[in-house]
């Protein structure tokens, strides 16, 4: 008997692909933002899946949260050494 159960990597791509019209519907300029956005959680979607949560969605935006902190991190950084 196989899985009943989806493998939450693929509710993370199909949670990703509900997105994708949202994204269509953005102006130009709030697009390319979310579209980072969009990547940023693509790069956790290994983290999220070991995790296995019943609903992904929720690590999903901690995932977009963590790599915003470490672009500002990255840019504390940058700024510190300009001002230096």
């Amino acid at each position: 008997m196989g899985r009943t159960i989806r493998p939450i990597r693929y509710e993370v791509e199909a949670q990703l692909d509900e997105l994708r019209r949202y994204i269509k519907s953005l102006r130009k300029q709030d697009r390319k933002h979310f579209e980072e956005l969009y990547a940023d959680v693509k790069k956790h979607i290994s983290s999220i899946s070991y995790s296995n949560p019943l609903n992904p969605h929720e690590l999903m935006q901690w995932s977009a949260i963590l790599e915003l902190e470490k672009k500002i991190g990255k840019l504390k950084k940058e700024l510190k050494a300009i001002k230096s």
